[in-house]
């Protein structure tokens, strides 16, 4: 069996992030697999374990280049991640008559592309039960889809109960209580990261130890910058912090007391032992426990739907009862760990899509 991934670039964000995990995880399983993309800072990284095909920046020569490495290198199934790869796949389908399988991973696609790919793909995968209703209510057949999660490399992001390294290795004030947000500063979630600012800005007014650190790429990053030096200097120091994103995200999570996140990030967050608040683009899922993990896993900790709105005042009560209650900070610790590890892990994600593979 011969994988070819399709996604435009390989980015530092959860797509990216997901697409190297099951490529791994394939290859362990006897898979040869590639990933052909336009480029992005993990393309080179990821060369030295995973075939990595460059694909032109000009739109009319990508399907002809495609095709090349699709006949080249005798690629079986097809397996496209993204608006531009749904777009070229009704075309590399005709011209190869090889099985092609999508995973829609938000409801950000472009509709014409979404629409055209689920005509020609025998499976589309949805990483959530929320996101599988939103693509019915899109016309995509129902018969089509199929709900498998992210996975989470839980070697790779496992608990570590020491800070102190990881807060050396990024200049981070060893005794602070220490607040991480994570993701993409792009115009839908933007307004999570200031919310998060202003919400910080509340805490430290209070509490001279606590630290807020952003880390994320994305066009509205210089916004929060200056947004978080306006906070810093009413606040006489450096309490909010926007940092450039980590290919090694994990070492944000061991230096952090409690993570703020949706998506990937969460889960990510949680299978490194930290306490999560899930807060994403559809809206406010709160703290990540016992009570209320089903729902939340539902909703993709708020990036494909909401149990509440996002407000400043939810965000700075949730972090607040997090940092000011050690025992519950340990519990959840300790429930996200598992809970990645019983339902999220790589290898049981990474099963579930073989078995789709092995259909065609």
């Amino acid at each position: 069996m011969k994988i070819l991934m399709v996604v435009s670039r390989l980015n530092i964000g959860g797509t990216e992030k997901y697409i190297l995990s099951i490529s791994r995880y394939l290859i362990s399983k006897g898979v040869q697999v590639g990933i052909a993309t336009m480029g992005g800072p993990l393309a080179k990284s990821s060369k030295k374990r995973v075939a990595v095909h460059l694909l032109p920046m000009r739109s009319q020569n990508r399907i002809s280049s495609l095709s090349s490495i699709i006949s080249k290198n005798k690629y079986n199934l097809i397996h496209v991640h993204d608006s531009m790869s749904f777009h070229v796949a009704a075309s590399l389908h005709r011209q190869h008559r090889i099985p092609l399988i999508a995973t829609v991973h938000g409801t950000y696609h472009n509709r014409k592309s979404l629409s055209g790919m689920s005509k020609v793909a025998k499976t589309i995968i949805s990483v959530s039960p929320q996101l599988s209703k939103w693509m019915i209510e899109h016309k995509i057949p129902a018969k089509k889809i199929k709900m498998i999660p992210n996975g989470i490399d839980t070697l790779e992001f496992s608990p570590i109960s020491n800070k102190t390294k990881w807060r050396r290795v990024l200049n981070l004030p060893q005794t602070a209580q220490i607040l991480v947000h994570a993701g993409r500063f792009s115009f839908d979630k933007y307004p999570i990261a200031r919310k998060v600012i202003m919400a910080a800005e509340i805490i430290a007014k209070n509490n001279p130890n606590f630290v807020a650190v952003l880390f994320g790429p994305g066009d509205y990053r210089s916004k929060l910058i200056q947004h978080a030096a306006k906070v810093n200097r009413g606040l006489g120091r450096q309490a909010i912090l926007i940092r450039s994103p980590l290919s090694k995200i994990q070492y944000a999570y061991y230096a952090a007391d409690v993570v703020i996140g949706t998506g990937r990030v969460a889960l990510e967050a949680m299978a490194c032992g930290r306490p999560v608040v899930a807060a994403g683009v559809k809206g406010y899922c709160g703290i990540v426990g016992p009570e209320n993990i089903n729902k939340i896993i539902q909703h993709h900790f708020g990036d494909h739907g909401t149990i509440t709105p996002i407000t400043v005042e939810k965000l700075s009560r949730d972090i607040k009862s997090i940092l000011n209650n050690s025992n519950r900070a340990r519990m959840l610790s300790r429930f996200g760990a598992e809970t990645v590890k019983n339902k999220f892990s790589i290898k049981r994600v990474g099963s579930q899509l073989l078995a789709v593979y092995k259909k065609y």
